[in-house]
């Protein structure tokens, strides 16, 4: 027996798309990202989807960690992303001072407000325009 005998009909299937921007959305976290960038800064993606959209196309958000170092080096940078955290943290339950793993934020949900912009590679993306907190 064949793996593709499984295979449900493709009749009929949809192509991922956004969402309309502008409004909220109930989104959930479904992996995260931890990294450095290339200045070696160290930053979080969490990647979300809509969750009550199964058509929508997952999207992330990338959130420099603010650091000692940035703070010393640049404190309207430091200030900027210290604020983006707390919102992030603010949005899916996460307690600043005990964060855990970022493993153990997936399956978080949380309200947004997103927007819609163009992108090259992979055409129309939404994005996160404010984190609004749990509901």
């Amino acid at each position: 027996m064949s793996i593709m005998d499984q295979m449900e009909s493709l009749e009929g299937a949809q192509a991922p798309e956004v969402v309309p921007e502008n409004e909220e959305y109930k989104i959930r976290i479904i992996s995260v990202t931890a990294d450095t960038n290339k200045n070696g800064d160290p930053y979080i993606l969490p990647k979300f989807e809509v969750s009550d959209h199964p058509l929508a196309k997952d999207f992330t958000k990338y959130l420099q960690v603010p650091t000692k170092d940035l703070a010393n080096s640049d404190r309207k940078k430091f200030e900027r992303t210290r604020w983006a955290m707390t919102e992030f943290f603010e949005c899916f339950g996460i307690d600043p001072q005990r964060p855990g793993d970022e493993e153990s934020w997936v399956g978080r949900e949380g309200w947004a407000i997103l927007g819609v912009s163009e992108d090259e590679q992979y055409g129309e993306q939404n994005y996160v325009k404010k984190f609004i907190g749990s509901k």
